[in-house]
């Protein structure tokens, strides 16, 4: 069969850095953007019920194998457990051709398409003017966003998805090139409950070229998901590529609300990063001083709380019939964010503070 050869060369090949950068910049737009197109206007994550017939389909395949123990002298039964397990096995097959296609090969492309990346390391005192700059910046921007009579940030989720962010990826796409394009609508996720209790905020579907998000997520951390989500969709594959992207492109937005949400969501990883600066080069006691000289203004706390109890208002005021199993989905899920976390290594979420000090060199320090 031509796939059991084409499958292995396409993923031999996906680890040859030259190669997967030309095809993620020069190739890959003519898979995504048909698919893309065409997905599109389906109105519910089609990946996510092809996720569930996947399941069905492997659940079944056991099922059958059981009654194969009982109905072996059955001819007919053998002949329909060939056609089932030969019809599996091109299935597995084709997934893998389009899963090496579609993120194997995207993934193994260089950093944020640089075949030659700096590798100067960095000290805690380069790392805390960008921790001061974006406090500085997201406070700004706390004055600057619009708000309503009762001081509440008026924000519109359909806007921004649709109109304000993709405009914002293509902005810095003049120097990051796989951004250019069409950025197609981000679908709820069906299972958003599940994903709740296991943190994700989102996630690309490759096989359909889909971006989903937990309906439940918060508005203020939704633009950066949407951004983040979209990096992926074209071809940054990479979380920290993500992430620094959706930043960067939230921050240079043209709308405040944008910029409020790119400010906050990336001092989660500078301020973790900056205080293990500070410990390991003995000096903690530069980390408490910022932040009692540079504090996040309290409008900025009560923002997030505000979001945070819409986003859990939102939770409660739905029925979740697989809420007992919540507990579950956690366990497993810190489990694989660990597993995750030993896997992408340097390519992990938090890797983003490294991509934003190379960024900054030359325009902060």
């Amino acid at each position: 069969m031509v796939m059991t050869v084409l499958i292995p060369v396409t993923c031999l090949m996906s680890f040859i850095r030259p190669w997967a950068d030309f095809y993620t910049d020069h190739i890959y737009i003519f898979v995504r953007e048909p698919l893309t197109r065409l997905t599109e206007k389906i109105p519910f994550p089609l990946g996510e019920i092809l996720m569930y017939l996947g399941a069905f389909i492997i659940a079944l395949a056991a099922v059958i194998l059981i009654l194969l123990i009982f109905l072996h002298g059955k001819r007919r039964y053998r002949s329909f457990v060939s056609v089932y397990f030969r019809s599996l096995v091109i299935i597995i097959l084709t997934m893998l051709l389009i899963y090496s296609l579609q993120w194997l090969t995207p993934y193994n492309s260089s950093v944020l398409g640089d075949p030659s990346p700096s590798e100067r390391s960095y000290t805690a005192a380069e790392l805390r003017i960008i921790y001061l700059y974006v406090i500085d910046h997201l406070n700004e921007e706390c004055r600057n966003v619009p708000r309503d009579e009762n001081g509440k940030v008026i924000y519109d989720p359909k806007e921004v998805t649709e109109e304000k962010a993709g405009i914002a990826m293509n902005g810095i796409s003049d120097e990051f090139p796989r951004l250019r394009g069409h950025y197609p609508s981000i679908k709820t996720a069906l299972c958003s409950d599940v994903l709740e209790w296991m943190w994700i905020g989102g996630y690309t579907y490759p096989y359909t070229m889909e971006m989903t998000y937990n309906r439940y997520t918060d508005r203020f951390y939704f633009p950066t998901l949407y951004a983040h989500e979209s990096s992926h969709h074209m071809g940054y594959y990479k979380e920290h590529e993500a992430n620094f992207l959706a930043y960067l492109a939230c921050v240079t937005s043209d709308d405040p609300v944008l910029r409020y949400s790119g400010y906050y969501n990336i001092l989660y990883y500078i301020d973790d990063d900056y205080y293990e600066a500070c410990l390991a080069s003995g000096a903690e006691d530069m980390y408490w001083i910022d932040i009692e000289e540079h504090p996040i203004d309290p409008q900025v706390i009560a923002d997030v709380i505000d979001a945070s109890l819409e986003a859990d208002e939102a939770y409660q005021s739905e029925d979740h019939p697989l809420e007992d199993f919540a507990d579950e989905a956690t366990e497993i899920s810190e489990v694989g964010w660990d597993t995750q976390a030993q896997i992408l290594q340097e390519y992990n979420y938090d890797g983003v503070v490294l991509l934003l000090l190379k960024y900054y060199d030359g325009k902060l320090y």
